[in-house]
């Protein structure tokens, strides 16, 4: 089936947003969404254990998942198809191996969301009330089921903006009221450093796993999607889109480093252990008081709320892209916005109502996301591999297939993603037996 390089003629105008030539917006989207409570903790992580020692590394990190990024979306500009329907040339496998993963990382993500939402929430108002958390999740849970369902993208894209504001600020805000120096910012930023007691070996291991973390994420995969939706479907498009896409690389750079500086500036002089969440309020309030216990709920909040929109939405568009491009390519929706599909509200409800039953558990959602990106880690280079050998398919994508630097920045990322892989499959499968203990 060959698909024209033009841009289709959508059928429903008035759903898929055409572009003003200031206006940005599916990176917008994807970078809330992205920055996750996962992206908070491994960052404050980052700066209560080395303090400055690893600024630079956020840079490398965004300009990795940028690399992946413009990939996937120079596919669907270029080629005016779905990132699913370029998946499947691989082999229908691929995008049945793409619904299944789906299916399990937004199911297990939903829980962790919903039980965060209403942490959060108890967290900003000071409360501990389990009727306070359960209320609160509850009431989040609905009104952002309501954003997605009746204001699909073009709506979940304007809620982003407000959103992003705030998080944005309560970052900034944290990292400026943790008092931090500003010499030792400036020296972490520009200059390549092994953090104390780490050495060459434990500084690369770090960096591997940022870089396979964050820029071979499954959730990668929405960008494309949030492209496809926005309407940009032809050459004349790319431009755009890549304006897209650096100016919400620098806001997400500026989010997570604002959350390392201010973890470095705050956490690390007490050297007390982080590993989810909750740990960062005990600390945040003994440094900043009130303001600092408002400052992580207002934060934790927008972070959690954004990413459940976002991917959410992004998920279900791709489900719908697999159900109306590649099982069903007959599918009045192919050429249509897939937000208006009956496949994406069916994802929808399906990710947004399953997860419902975490509020009358306790369990912690840490270990949930910790398990579906060990359960997923192996996905990601495949994904990679595939989208490499698109991506440089001249017939399709001609002046604008991959270049040599294209080329091997996405083969260093890949490599990256396979390492962490590899590590986490010894961690998995017992590394006490590979180190004799």
């Amino acid at each position: 089936m060959e698909v024209s390089s033009s841009a289709p003629t959508l059928a429903d105008p008035q759903n898929v947003q055409r572009k003003p030539s200031w206006a940005f917006g599916p990176g917008l989207v994807f970078a809330v969404a992205a920055l996750g409570p996962q992206d908070l903790v491994t960052n404050a992580a980052a700066g209560a254990s080395y303090g400055y020692g690893l600024l630079w590394t956020v840079a490398l990190v965004v300009a990795a998942r940028y690399v992946m990024l413009e990939a996937t979306a120079r596919y669907v500009v270029v080629t005016g198809e779905s990132l699913m329907t370029g998946y499947a040339r691989a082999g229908r496998w691929a995008p049945w191996l793409i619904l299944v993963s789906i299916g399990l990382k937004r199911h297990l993500l939903g829980l962790s969301h919903l039980l965060l939402l209403g942490s959060s929430l108890e967290l900003l108002l000071g409360a501990r009330s389990g009727w306070v958390r359960t209320a609160g999740a509850l009431a989040c849970w609905a009104a952002g089921f309501a954003l997605m369902y009746w204001g699909r993208y073009p709506v979940v894209e304007k809620a982003s903006r407000p959103l992003m504001a705030v998080l944005g600020g309560a970052l900034a805000l944290a990292a400026l009221l943790s008092r931090p120096d500003p010499a030792a910012v400036v020296r972490g930023v520009i200059l390549p450093m092994a953090p104390a007691g780490q050495g060459a070996y434990g500084t690369a291991f770090l960096l591997l796993a940022l870089l396979g973390s964050g820029a071979g994420a499954l959730s990668n995969l929405k960008y494309a999607a949030f492209v496809h939706e926005k309407g940009w479907r032809g050459v004349s498009d790319l431009r755009l889109q890549r304006t897209d896409l650096l100016l919400s690389g620098i806001g997400f750079y500026l989010m997570l480093l604002s959350v390392q500086v201010a973890a470095a500036a705050a956490l690390y002089p007490s050297a007390a252990p982080l590993r989810e969440v909750a740990d960062l309020l005990p600390i945040f309030s003994t440094t900043l008081g009130d303001a600092g216990r408002i400052l992580l709920g207002v934060g934790l909040w927008a972070a959690v709320f954004t990413t459940y929109t976002g991917a959410t939405t992004g998920y279900s568009l791709l489900v719908a892209d697999i159900w109306h491009n590649v099982l069903r390519p007959a599918s009045a929706y192919r050429k249509e916005a897939l937000g208006n599909s009956p496949a994406y509200r069916v994802a929808l409800v399906i990710f947004s109502t399953s997860p419902l039953y975490a509020l009358l558990t306790d369990w912690e959602p840490l270990w949930l996301v910790l398990t579906q990106s060990a359960v997923l880690a192996a996905l990601v280079p495949v994904l990679g591999v595939i989208l490499i050998w698109l991506t440089n398919d001249r017939r399709r994508m001609g002046p604008h297939a991959n270049g040599w630097i294209a080329n091997f920045a996405m083969g260093l990322v890949l490599l990256a993603i396979a390492g962490l892989s590899v590590y986490n499959l010894r961690v998995w499968f017992g590394a006490r037996a590979f180190s004799g203990s």
